[in-house]
């Protein structure tokens, strides 16, 4: 089996890599701190993991993906899935999220991934404070104007129904590595023919061949 040395910086707020059973492909990955992720947003939110890491990037790239049990309850996902960390890069791990339900209600609770409904009373302060603050800035961007009413309370006494939370310590993605591949680009006046040319978007159907 291949294996590539991986270096991490050291954290009283990262909880390191772990594997739920030996042989697995992957390495889950955990929250560093809590996160709220609302629905029908413009842009997404990210989940901090602390996980600072060094490896060798002629060998492998590192590529998150949410675990499978969080892609089949909830309606969370990684929109530039998979997500692609260089073995240069020395900055944080964030997992980049995206809520894909839909629902105009207000409620007073969330859900987390294993899909426990949480009273909103119950999430800590800074957690709420930093969906509010990505709340506003979101709106700011779209043009509304969520200073007055009912709007006013939201991430504070209410939230979109179906808003997912993910505390801190929760492991909700993984990391796997892949190999490098050194493309070298040449261009043609003519590509080799092939039989499906440049048939795409489904043209081979959805029946057995």
């Amino acid at each position: 089996m291949k294996e590539i040395e991986v270096l991490y910086l050291e954290d009283k707020d990262l909880i390191a890599p772990t594997q739920g059973y030996e042989d697995d492909f992957a390495y889950d990955i955990y929250a560093s701190e809590g996160r709220l992720i609302p629905h029908s947003t413009f842009g997404s939110t990210i989940i901090p993991t602390n996980l600072r890491t060094a490896f060798d990037p002629i060998k492998a790239g590192m590529k998150v993906a949410l675990r499978s049990g969080t892609g089949v309850k909830t309606p969370l996902i990684i929109p530039n899935a998979p997500g692609i960390v260089e073995g240069t890069y020395r900055g944080g791990v964030g997992i980049i999220v995206r809520n894909t339900y839909a629902d105009n209600n207000l409620v007073d609770y969330v859900f987390t991934p294993d899909l426990k409904k949480v009273p909103l009373n119950t999430v800590p302060n800074d957690v709420k404070k930093e969906a509010r603050r990505f709340f506003e800035k979101d709106s700011e961007i779209l043009g509304y104007d969520v200073s007055e009413g009912t709007l006013a309370q939201v991430f504070k006494k209410v939230v979109p129904r179906g808003t997912m939370y993910v505390p801190r310590g929760a492991r909700i993605a993984q990391v796997y590595f892949s190999p490098k591949i050194k493309a070298n680009w040449t261009g043609v006046q003519e590509l080799p023919e092939t039989v499906r040319g440049t048939g795409g978007y489904g043209s081979s159907g959805v029946e057995k061949k």
